[in-house]
């Protein structure tokens, strides 16, 4: 069974504990800057979108791949690097239309979220129920959808702050 990340905008509040929850797992760092989830805040807009990798079917990011260190998994279909091997040069961050792809400074590697195993520490820490973690055939029809439309509205001068 398949599951991916889903991001109900609307129950998101910004508050960042996902991205904390991230970091800590991930870096063991309270560095929100190593989240492999992002929150963009519209403050002007009134909304919050938390900015995840999509997993997608044909993923940019390994395309672009200098090293040919990216893929996709076979068996779960999860997008994955091997950083030990990445030089850093970030083609896949430029690539990746969701923003999803984090550099981490500390390392000087490119990560992304790996779905933490099958135990995703943004899901399990965010209090609104705003991310979850779902079989691919029971995800919200549109969420997707709605959260791409909440994300072409940040203007661009606003987007490379938050990659």
């Amino acid at each position: 069974m398949n599951k991916r990340l889903q991001v109900e905008i609307d129950k998101c509040t910004g508050c960042g504990l996902c991205q904390l929850a991230c970091a800590v797992k991930k870096s063991q760092q309270f560095d929100p800057s190593l989240a492999r989830i992002k929150i963009y805040r519209s403050e002007a807009q009134g909304f919050n979108v938390p900015l995840i990798c999509q997993q997608c079917a044909n993923p940019p990011c390994v395309t672009v791949c200098l090293m040919n260190v990216a893929d996709k998994d076979p068996n779960t279909g999860i997008t994955v690097r091997e950083s030990n091997h990445c030089i850093g040069c970030r083609a896949c961050q430029v690539a990746c239309p969701f923003e999803a792809c984090t550099y981490d400074h500390i390392n000087d590697v490119v990560v992304n979220c790996d779905l933490c195993g099958g135990h995703p520490a943004c899901v399990e820490i965010c209090p609104t129920g705003a991310l979850q973690y779902c079989d691919i055939s029971t995800t919200l029809a549109g969420a997707r959808d709605a959260a791409a439309a909440k994300r072409s509205m940040i203007p661009d001068r606003e987007r490379s702050r938050h990659g």
